[in-house]
Parts: C-alpha cells; structure tokens; sequence
C-alpha cells in the first residue's frame, strides 16, 4: 500500500483525460507520468525494503493511452516529478518504452526472483527492453480490458487460466522500420503550399483542439507504402533479403526487426498439430471458384488445459516488375476449444482461391487486363504458429496449388456484379485519380521490384496543388447540377394506398415483407405514401437516430455511439464496457465477437435503441494510430473476420451497425478534409476488404463515411465508392451515413446524397439543410433511393431478430417501438429556444451599452 500510495499521490489522475483526446493535443493527451526509480523523493529506501519484503515477484505495468483526433506523438512528453515541467524525450516515440521505465524495469530485474511486465496498452508497443534487460521473465499483453475483464489477469498469472490470444499486430523493435511510418502523422502529412484561402485553410477553425484555432493550411497524406503494411512489409522485406544488413543486439536479419511477429501468442502447455486431410491433392490444378480445405489434428501435449490457434497464410507466385504482392498473406485461421492434456480435436480451415486474386489497376503484367487476377503460377499453402514461423511439421506444412495460367477476375465472387477500376487514372469516375497520377503528385510508390530504391524512409516533400485540386476543393452549385440527367422520371408523393410498416405496436405483414426483401415490387407502393417533405427530413437530420416517417407508420429511431460500449459523450454512457476491439481480435475466436455483437444489441435493445455506431474496422496502417483502439488489426481478413461477426450478432438481436469509417481513415491528425493518396491495388485489397466483407458475408446495412477525402474527393461525397463500389459491385442495401458534420460546407448533404449516401449527421441542432437545387427529377429520385435505404434497414434489423428468436427458440425479441414523441427533436427545440432566447439578451445587452455610451 506504501508504493500504492506513492503513485497514486504523485499521479491521481491524467489531466486532459476527462475532456477526452477530442478537445485536446496529443502533447497534452499522450503524456508519461513516472517517477524516476532513483529519485528518492519518491521511491525512498524504506518503501523499497517493504515492497521487497512484502513479494519477491514484482509486477511491472507499462501503460498507454490514444484517441480520437489526435495520433500517438513520435516523441515523449513525460512529467517525472510532481507538479513539475513537462519535458521532452526527442530520441524516442510515445511507444516506446521510457528512460524512467527502463531504468524501473532494471531494477526490478536485478533486485526480484520473478518479474512479470503487464502491458497495458491501446496501441502495440516497441518492447525490445523486455527482451535485453537481465532479470525479466515473462511479458502479458492485456491491452485495454473494459469494465471487468482486468479480473481476468490473476487468474491468468496464477495460471487458472491458460492464454491463448495472438497478436494482431507485428512488434517491431524500431517503429521506423515500418514502411508507412513517415508518411504518418503530423510529421508525415504534407501542407499544400499553395492552399492558403481554400478548404480548410480559409479560417476554418479545428474544432478537434481545446483553442478551436484556425486550420494551418491543406494538409495531405500519401500511402506511399502501397500494399506492405504490418506483417506483408516485414516479412516480404525479409523474402527479398532487405533486412540481411541488420546486426544488433536483438539479432541479426529479421531478428534484429521484428521482437514479436504477427500472429505470435504462446501457452502454458505445447500443441502439437498433425495434417488430416486437404481438400485436393498436393501440386492439384486449380480455379477461382475452388474451395479448399485444410483439416488438422491439434493435440495438447502439455500438462495443462488450453486453447490453440492454427494459421494459414498463403505465398502466392511473384515476378519481378509484375502485380505487387506479398510474400505471405493470411488466408484461413481457426481457433480450438479448451483441451485437456492428452485431448485432441480436429479443425477444419478453408477458403476460396477468389481470396488470392491480386488487384492490377495498370495491366502491370501487361496481359491485356485490368481488374482482379489469379495470376498463373504455384501458390504455397502454409500452415504455421504466426507469420513468420512455420509449423513444425515437415512437408505437411506446405500444400502447393497450381494456376495453368492467368485468371481474369472481372465480376465479383458473390454477387456477380461487374468489378473494375473505379478510382485510377481515366477511369477515375470522381474526376481525379486517388494514386496522385493527374494532379502533379509524384508520389514513389513503394515496389517489391526494389524495395532499398523506394522505400520511403522520410515524408513526400511538400508540393503544389494543381488547378483540377483547386478546381474540386469544395462542392459546388455547378457539380450538382452538372449531375442532373434529364431522362429521370417524376416521382410519385403523397399518395393514400393504405400501406403501413406498423401495425398495433408491430411489424406488419407488408413491413415483414419489405425488411425480408429489398427489391419486392410493393416498396413503390409504399414510397409514394411519402411527401417530399418527409423525405428531406429523414435524410438531412440524421444525428443519434432516424425520425418519425407517418405516412408509412414507421417510428423514430434512437441510435447511439461505440464501438466496445453503446454510449459517447454526446448521449451518456450506458452498458458493459467490453475489452476494446484489439483485444477482441487477439483472441482470434470469431465466435467471441460474435458473441460480443449479440450482448451489446441486447442491452441497446433493452435500452431504446436501434442502432449502433460501431464497429469500427479501419486499419492500424501503424502503430501510431490514435484510433487503432477501435479497430482491430493491421490485417485484413483477421478485421473483417472480426467485424463480419459483431455486424451478424447485432443484427440477430434486431440492432443494426454502422460500420466506420469508410474509407482510409486510419490516422487522426488534421482528418477534416485530408487529402488521402494511395493505390486503387492497396484500397482494395487492404482498406476496402473488411467492409466487404461485412457487407457480402455479414449483411451489414448500415456504413458510415469519414472525415477525409479519398484522393481528392470527401469520403462521403465520392460516388465511385458509394454508388459503383459499395452498392454496384457489393450489392450493398441499406444507409450510408455520414460523420458528424462539424463543417457542413465540406461535408454537406448535396455531395453525399447525389454520391450515394443516405442520412447527414447534421449534428445535435439539426440545423441542415441542402444548399443547391432541389426540383429535378434527378434529385428527388436520389432522396426516394435514400429513404428507401433508412427505412429498408431499420426493418430488416427488426425482421431479422424476428427470424434469429423463432429459429433458435430465443425468447429475446427486440421490442419495436410505436410512433410517438421524438425526444431527440423536443431537446433540439428546447435547445434553441434556450438559445433565442440568450440571443435576445445579448442584443439588448448591445442595445444599453450603446445608449449608455451615448448618454
């Protein structure tokens, strides 16, 4: 209790944290408060002796925090005495372990039997410490555990429990050995030097900063690292040898880079596996469509209960020059259930060879082809412990699939809609392409062709906006009406065809039929009972929940933030705080989110709700993300995995999920607005694949957009994404909604709903309106499409949860609520009444001050 005391009175509580990482800077948020070990101001000898006496096991906690609007600084602001200066480590990054830890960490070392490191982080560390220092012996990753899952970590050190997680992340010693790290942050964005005057540098003001001070110009990021994130540049660049230079003290190649690989976990007994069977043969010819299947015989060959997980990467054929690819990529994995000593069981690990296809957006390999390919060549199936060890199982390890020759992919696998490029060069359907090439980037691309001549080891250098840039800064009267086509058709309004979604405090039959089925013929009938009016409303004022519709009976929906516990700052705190989606996916147990999908509807079910921000499923494109505690992995499938599951266990409970943030949202650090440059092969096949996913696997009805652009063009105002992407080749039905609108000029409703999307998050006045024409054909067509959309989720939501009780005998029925009062819109008008009326007084305030003056 002494120590206890110590650090509790040197530290009561993180200043800044209550206002949240939204309000504040990352020098303030992302700050070290540790006392030095050898300041006995502190640490005094007796508290020593006694913490010694007291245990001869010292548990060591290193802890980080992160969040919205701010990314992890690539230096240390540390406090390391009470009340004292903030002082400045410049040689090491948030992430990194601390002088004052290192030196708390040697101590431990040289004065304890047993020393065990907890971290507890929100964002993956460089821990190369723990591996150096004499005197530790064991390291927990417990991440961020929520309400009550801490409990869990005694009973995983006294060994009641067995872990069995695996990170979802590569460790690597130096952060700057990521091919994406600088290109990241404030430090790796660049500001436009010709941008003063336009969006957001027209003193707009950053209102995700205390000061609310002005934007300091238009700042840009470029992806310069193409596909080699995470795990697919480490153990790529290890493939072509561009580690074989590196010797420390960590080791020499790889070793000396990568402390602990992606995937990596370890137990306290030993598995061993043993191949059962493949679906086909070894070396077997094979096509797009062919499922394959691994089955593999885990046995526990330890002395105690645990779980494994079993990995299957894949090693598709490369040619120098040709479509960029990784070395190994996940493509399978699959997790046991608790065995016993001696206790085996086998599980089956498939997928589709459609999962190995590679995105050529330049016919690089100059066959004549654009698109998807499954490139000819041999495809090395590999079984291994985490991406970089394989199982120790002989040739049974590997199982070699052969492709005669290349395999156009031109439709998509599941919904046979026609896939092509969407975002490059000419075919860019928003006007400019998304890699950089039409608007005067230059951007070097990183190439596995040569990957010493490209990597990029600083920040593209600063540059000028062209005129096509300047041209599309902000949406414009001219773009919307330039998207008028003269051959739509007039809609029909305001008819009585007697057709409700309700029926006493219930579904209806009709609503039953319309939520089953997007294109049933009677949702025309159902449409035309609209009022343009209703239609706007609907569609403009889209903040925590949907509004009442009464020509067609449906209800006001309640919707509430996330993603690991419905509620937020705007609507109050409500529910179980889950451990955060990281730590979720460190399980690698599907059936875990799954799980975790259902608990959370049901509370926000038993609680009002309707619908859910959540989850989040961005990429950590680095560690340094200051929302990567929202999202889940730096791999893909493992993410989407992940959210495909949350996605079905909400919706089987009758809540329906935004899923965020669409699209490249994946650093926090000036978000509004920033122009984002990368490849249509690395959108595709890493930033775009676990949204795909939800949406084809999950039946995810609900997206939201993000902050920036996508190129050029607003996330959320990009009709190649939302229009020929998501709906087009995904088949996507449902909402697209976008953040919230701190800036209505820039994220506006105009672009989103002639792009495709659905709801505006205007903000809690609901104060939005659309600022261009509203009388063509052509507009009013899109807002009858978009309230199709809202009205079609919010009922398949509730129909589904109908069809997941009766089919499992669950006697949980969301209840669905009758139209009544909106509370939401009664709070508004009390709002600005409130505010009128503090606006009145303020003018007769003027009013006597001036009359004063004048007497």
């Amino acid at each position: 209790e002494e120590l206890i005391n110590m650090y509790q009175n040197f530290q009561p509580e993180r200043p800044f944290f209550s206002t949240g990482a939204l309000h504040t800077y990352d020098s303030r948020f992302c700050r070290l408060y540790e006392p030095d070990i050898n300041d006995t101001n502190y640490y005094s000898q007796e508290i020593l002796d006694d913490a010694l006496a007291y245990s001869d096991t010292a548990l060591v906690i290193l802890g980080r925090v992160s969040g919205e609007s701010i990314d992890c600084p690539k230096v240390q602001y540390k406090q390391t005495t009470k009340d004292g200066e903030i002082v400045t480590d410049n040689a090491r990054t948030y992430l990194n372990i601390s002088a004052e830890e290192e030196a708390l960490l040697d101590y431990a070392g040289a004065n304890y039997k047993n020393v065990i490191v907890i971290v507890n982080s929100t964002n993956a560390m460089a821990l190369g410490e723990i591996e150096t220092i004499e005197g530790i012996d064991s390291c927990l990753l417990v991440g961020c555990t929520g309400s009550s899952a801490a409990g869990a970590i005694p009973k995983v050190l006294y060994g009641e429990i067995n872990p069995s997680g695996r990170t979802t992340d590569t460790y690597a010693f130096d952060l700057s050995t990521s091919a994406a790290y600088a290109n990241f942050g404030i430090d790796g964005e660049g500001l436009y030097t010709n941008g003063d005057g336009l969006y957001p540098a027209d003193g707009t003001a950053n209102g995700n900063v205390g000061t609310n001070e002005p934007y300091a110009g238009v700042s840009y990021i470029d992806y310069a690292e193409n596909i080699y994130i995470g795990y697919k540049w480490y153990e790529t660049a290890d493939a072509e040898g561009f580690w074989a230079d590196i010797s420390n003290n960590h080791g020499t190649g790889y070793d000396g880079v990568v402390q602990y690989p992606f995937g990596y976990g370890l137990s306290y007994t030993d598995f061993k596996w043993e191949l059962i069977s493949t679906s086909v043969a070894d070396n077997a010819e094979v096509g797009r469509n062919d499922e394959i299947e691994v089955t593999v015989k885990v046995t526990n060959v330890g002395d105690k209960a645990g779980k494994d997980v079993v990995e299957l990467y894949a090693a598709p054929p490369y040619t120098t020059g040709g479509i960029e690819k990784a070395s190994t990529s996940l493509c399978a994995y699959a997790k046991t259930g608790l065995l016993q000593p001696g206790e085996s069981e086998e599980i089956v690990l498939s997928f589709v060879m459609d999962d190995l296809t590679s995105y050529d957006a330049y016919d690089v390999n100059e066959n004549g082809f654009k698109g998807y390919e499954l490139e000819a060549g041999n495809y090395g199936i590999q079984l291994k412990k985490d991406a970089h060890t394989l199982a120790d199982m002989g040739d049974d390890a590997i199982l070699n699939l052969n492709v005669s020759s290349d395999i156009f992919c031109d439709t998509d696998l599941v919904t046979g809609n026609k896939v092509e490029n969407r975002f490059t060069g000419e075919d860019a359907e928003d006007g400019i392409s998304i890699d950089g090439s039409d608007s005067g980037a230059n951007i070097t691309y990183l190439t596995r062709a040569d990957f010493k001549g490209t990597f990029p080891s600083e920040k593209t250098v600063d540059r000028a906006m062209t005129d096509n840039l300047i041209n599309s800064n902000l949406y414009t009267e001219e773009m919307a009406e330039a998207w008028i086509d003269e051959t739509d058709e007039a809609i029909s309004t305001g008819a009585d065809n007697g057709l409700s979604v309700m029926e006493d405090g219930q579904l209806s039959e009709l609503g039953i039929q319309l939520g089953n089925d997007y294109n049933d013929p009677q949702w025309d009938a159902l449409l035309d009972q609209m009022s343009i009016k209703e239609m706007m409303s609907l569609v403009l004022h889209g903040y925590v929940g949907t509004g009442e519709v009464k020509s067609i009976g449906k209800p006001v929906s309640k919707e509430i933030d996330g993603p690991a516990q419905f509620g937020s700052f705007s609507t109050g705190i409500d529910g179980t705080g889950f451990p955060n989606p990281t730590t979720v996916a460190q399980t690698w147990n599907n059936q875990l989110g799954y799980e975790m999908g259902q608990s959370i509807a049901n509370e926000a079910g038993n609680s009002g709700y309707d619908g859910w921000y959540a989850p989040s499923t961005n990429m950590h494109r680095t560690t340094m993300g200051g929302r990567n505690y929202e999202y889940y992995s730096e791999d893909s499938l493992l993410a989407g995995e992940m959210t495909t599951q949350v996605v079905s266990g909400s919706l089987d409970k009758g809540i329906y999920c935004y899923i965020k943030h669409f699209i490249v949202y994946d650093q926090d650090t000036n978000r509004d607005s920033l122009y984002t440059w990368l490849t249509e092969q690395s959108l595709r096949e890493i930033y775009l694949k676990p949204f795909e996913m939800a949406v084809e696997e999950g039946g995810a009805t609900g997206i939201m957009t993000s902050y920036n652009r996508l190129g050029a063009v607003w996330a959320g105002g990009s009709e190649a994404l939302l229009t020929e992407v998501l709906r087009n080749e995904w088949g996507f039905h449902g909402a697209v909604l976008t953040d919230y609108s701190d800036h209505q000029i820039f994220m506006n409703m105009d672009q989103a709903l002639r792009a495709g999307g659905n709801i505006w998050m205007d903000g809690f006045l609901c104060n939005g309106s659309f600022m261009y024409e509203t009388q063509s054909n052509s507009f009013n067509q899109a807002l009858r499409k978009a309230s199709k959309g809202i009205i079609y989720m919010w009922l398949n939501a509730n129909v589904r949860n109908q069809e997941y009780a009766a089919d499992n005998g669950d006697t949980y029925l969301k209840p669905v609520k009758t139209p009544g009062l909106n509370y939401i819109n009664i709070i508004v008008v009390v709002v600005d009444i409130a505010a009128i009326g503090l606006f009145i007084l303020w003018i007769r305030s003027i009013k006597k001050r001036m009359k004063a003056r004048r007497a």
